[in-house]
């Protein structure tokens, strides 16, 4: 019997350790965006926290529960981990984008010709 229990035990502890915990990207995308909203306008701006606000509100979460479920990552290990590879690789492809903006060249002006002198009486 005890031999039983030990197994199962032993069973269930494997199968909780191989279980992968799946980052939800559309908390990852919010949680950046709150980022640099912050860093745009500041912690204390009007303005900043109007924005925050929709940024919430449009991703269907509202102030108390975006912190709870941030509380709750960063007290698990096991999702706080991959959470913080699905910031960095999202902070990363935003600064690929943002340098492959500013890489491709500016417009060029039209060149303006200038007329040439007509031959006549001057």
């Amino acid at each position: 019997m005890f031999r039983h229990l030990l197994y199962f035990l032993v069973f269930v502890f494997f199968i909780g350790c191989a279980q992968e915990v799946t980052v939800d990207q559309k908390f990852v995308n919010l949680f950046v965006e709150l980022r640099v909203i912050e860093m745009t306008y500041g912690k204390d701006a009007p303005v900043g926290r109007l924005v925050r606000q929709d940024a919430l509100k449009a991703a269907g979460y509202t102030r108390e529960q975006f912190l709870a479920k941030t509380e709750e990552i960063l007290n698990d290990e096991r999702q706080w981990i991959p959470f913080q590879k699905a910031v960095t690789a999202r902070i990363d492809s935003l600064l690929e984008k943002s340098s492959e903006d500013s890489a491709e060249p500016a417009p060029k002006e039209p060149v303006k010709k200038k007329r040439a002198k007509r031959g006549g009486d001057d």
